[in-house]
């Protein structure tokens, strides 16, 4: 993935999964760097127990996962916030997203929601939250754009910021 990236050069990225334990979306706010001995659909194991080897145990999103749900809440779709993006195939790419764009230049914007499977929430309340996610990201990705250039730093954590009624 990270190859990915550097050829992209995504300002955001918002990365969905379904989670078979999930009843509400679960706004994720970490990785952490472990790999879980489990094959993946083509079979595929990891190489190693550690998602990279020079890599920091946890990585969070600068985004306030907290506030993400609060939005969600108030628009009518059942959310939380999570602290681990678990240990699969959702944490391997969340981690590496997210490391990605801790070591690019200027700030970027990474979240990982995690969705029940469709036999849990209906239709609209799916696309509710992905837009509500979305709108909520774009709004921090702006006041971000608007701080940069009015001071010349970007905000180290949104949280500071942004409450779920100011977003």
């Amino acid at each position: 993935m990270p190859g990915v990236y550097d050829e992209l050069q995504p300002q955001i990225m918002i990365h969905f999964g379904v989670s078979p334990r999930a009843n509400t979306f679960r706004i994720e706010r970490s990785a952490h760097n472990r790999a879980t001995r489990r094959a993946d659909a083509h079979g595929l194991m990891p190489s190693a127990r550690r998602i990279r080897a020079d890599g920091a145990d946890r990585i969070d999103t600068s985004l306030p996962a907290a506030a993400v749900a609060a939005r969600l809440r108030a628009s009518g779709v059942a959310a939380a916030s999570s602290r681990s993006a678990g240990s699969y195939l959702c944490n391997f790419l969340y981690y590496h997203s997210l490391d990605w764009a801790r070591r690019q230049p200027d700030p970027r914007l990474v979240l990982f929601v995690h969705v029940p499977h469709r036999d849990a929430l209906n239709a609209e309340a799916f696309l509710r939250g992905g837009e509500e996610t979305l709108r909520f990201v774009l709004a921090c990705a702006d006041a971000q754009q608007n701080l940069t250039s009015a001071s010349g730093q970007a905000f180290a954590r949104s949280e500071t910021i942004f409450s779920a009624k100011d977003a």
